[in-house]
């Protein structure tokens, strides 16, 4: 026995060693881009056994000019590779110290994004509620892939929640995102993705329905929440990529270029006070929590010209009466009470959600945080279209009595699910599309003072768009060369007042009235002019309009006229 003990010990040693040094016999999952960033990146991937993890790096194909290795025996694969240049297309292999498990494939590569000094053009691909597994999923996959392939490929894709049904399971991501069928298995090796999570992810984090399929609130404190959604992904959550530090993977903040994205999360309600960070069934205006706490700080910190705020459950619905104050759809209704005020404070620009499986946009509004009934005209900064070919672009004004006021507000639901028709009928809302068939996804471009955004559906057609330019606020006057002999009569005014003019040269012609806050009260719309003389009746017997002083603002072919009117007591 004795001389036998040794030599079970040498074999047994012999065995763990061999064991320790086997490499991966696939990769199982990926591989896959995150905290994407002008001079980072992490690349993760699965395998089906343990293994060091080992990326090679470099500007050409199969480039093995640099390496970052992870000497963690693991099946996650999680690899940060720093020191990278702005703006630069790098190619890459994965794998272990001792084998590349996947490399020399043209798919396998990353850009990294501009950094703040930069004003390039950029291009963001937005899905909700798209993790069916079904052909739908993938429909609107390939509309968009022909559309990048005419047009340009987006930068980063965005996940509005609800990535996965239907309780958001490790094996459902696997077999309906991950997968290359019905998900984005090709695309995820070259292009990032950026998300928050919906009420299905949650259901394997916290659940919001019991066995029976009733709704529940979690009870768990949020900071220690886990599961498969949050083990999947990587984001920001130390200000690395730009904003203030979350701490937490639930919610965070990044710069891209000239855009500072938020992402919430609208899951976090509870019956416990302490826990319920999305204030649900609160509807004080003084409530706040640890989320919104930092919310606050990270838009009050943020310089960057572009705001974009994202979540999952939608504030406004045009369909039937789905967010409306007395809906179960309590946490929507949260995010209407609690998050659009800080969000709208602080300037935000275009929002983007999903939970309703439908497309919906809103006009340029603020200040709208009740049911439909409670929608009044000083909410709407900018009624008309936001189609700058129609001559009605959203101007969002970086200075003056309209500093920063105005947020689009889009629900991009459909990416896999759908609503059966009915009609749309919301105040704040300009666009909806919802039937058994309706598909598609959500894609915007941001370059310099402008952002354009588009509803691209699953058979590759565009069914809406909208403009929004940065602008200051110009001054008073008939400084233009579009426009003269511009006349308002009468002029104080209780009733009726007749606007006439003179156009030279042919374009389109809206007409505007400002309150003394720099809101929209009236509107005409934009219509075709050719040189020649115009007159428009405007209505100021309304009783919604109070006694004072407006602002008539004359938008001719992009030139802006100003005049002042008062509506007489």
């Amino acid at each position: 026995m004795r001389n036998c003990y040794p030599a079970c010990l040498l074999v047994f040693l012999f065995s763990i060693t061999i064991h320790r040094s086997l490499p991966a016999q696939s990769v199982t999952r990926g591989p896959y881009l995150q905290s994407q960033g002008p001079n980072s990146i992490i690349i993760r991937w699965r395998t089906d056994s343990l293994t060091d993890s080992r990326v090679y790096y470099g500007d050409t194909l199969g480039a093995t000019t640099f390496f970052k290795d992870s000497t963690t025996l693991t099946t996650e694969h999680r690899v940060l590779l720093t020191g990278l240049t702005p703006l630069t297309k790098y190619y890459y292999s994965i794998g272990s110290s001792s084998q590349i498990l996947r490399g020399n494939d043209s798919l396998l590569y990353f850009k990294t994004a501009p950094d703040s000094n930069s004003h390039v053009p950029v291009r963001f691909w937005a899905i909700g509620d798209f993790g069916h597994g079904n052909q739908a999923q993938a429909d609107v996959r390939e509309s968009y892939l022909r559309y990048a392939q005419k047009t340009k490929p987006a930068d980063l894709q965005l996940w509005l929640g609800d990535n996965v049904y239907q309780d958001g399971t490790d094996a459902e991501y696997q077999s309906k995102v991950f997968d290359t069928v019905y998900g984005y298995g090709n695309l995820f090796p070259y292009l990032p993705f950026a998300s928050t999570s919906g009420n299905h992810d949650y259901n394997s984090i916290c659940p919001w329905q019991d066995a029976n399929g009733l709704p529940v609130l979690c009870n768990i404190n949020p900071n220690n929440h886990t599961g498969p959604y949050l083990s999947l992904i990587d984001p920001p959550t130390q200000g690395e990529l730009g904003g203030v530090a979350s701490g937490r993977k639930i919610f965070y903040s990044m710069d891209y270029g000239d855009i500072h994205f938020v992402f919430l999360n609208s899951e976090l309600g509870s019956y416990n006070n302490a826990y319920n960070w999305t204030g649900v069934l609160n509807n004080s205006s003084s409530f706040t929590s640890p989320m919104l706490d930092w919310l606050k700080a990270d838009l009050q910190a943020t310089t960057k010209k572009w705001k974009v705020v994202i979540w999952h459950q939608c504030p406004y619905s045009a369909q039937d009466n789905f967010t409306e104050e007395n809906s179960v759809q309590i946490f929507c209704v949260a995010t209407r009470h609690h998050f659009n005020p800080i969000i709208e404070q602080y300037g935000a620009d275009l929002v983007l959600t999903g939970h309703d499986h439908n497309f919906q946009r809103s006009y340029l509004i603020n200040g709208h945080y009740g049911g439909k009934s409670s929608f009044t005209s000083s909410m709407m900064i900018n009624g008309s279209s936001g189609k700058e070919d129609l001559g009605e672009p959203y101007v969002k004004y970086v200075n003056g009595p309209l500093a920063g006021k105005g947020t689009v507000y889009v629900v991009a639901g459909n990416s896999s699910g759908s609503n059966a028709y009915s009609p749309f009928n919301h105040p704040a809302i300009y666009y909806g599309q919802a039937c058994d068939t309706c598909f598609g996804s959500f894609v915007f471009d941001v370059q310099g003072d402008r952002l354009d955004g588009y509803y691209l559906t699953s058979t590759d057609s565009v069914y809406d768009y909208f403009t929004i330019l940065k602008q200051t606020w110009s001054s008073l006057g008939e400084d233009n060369v579009a426009a003269r002999n511009i006349h308002i009569y009468p002029n104080p005014t209780s009733g009726n007042t007749e606007i006439t003019y003179s156009v030279t040269t042919a374009g389109k012609v809206s007409i505007e009235v400002l309150n003394i806050h720099g809101q929209v009260v009236s509107y005409v719309s934009a219509v075709n002019s050719q040189p020649g003389n115009y007159r428009e009746i405007i209505d100021f017997s309304n009783p919604c309009l109070s006694s004072g002083t407006y602002t008539v603002r004359i938008n001719c072919g992009g030139e802006l006229i100003y005049k002042r009117i008062v509506k007489a007591g």
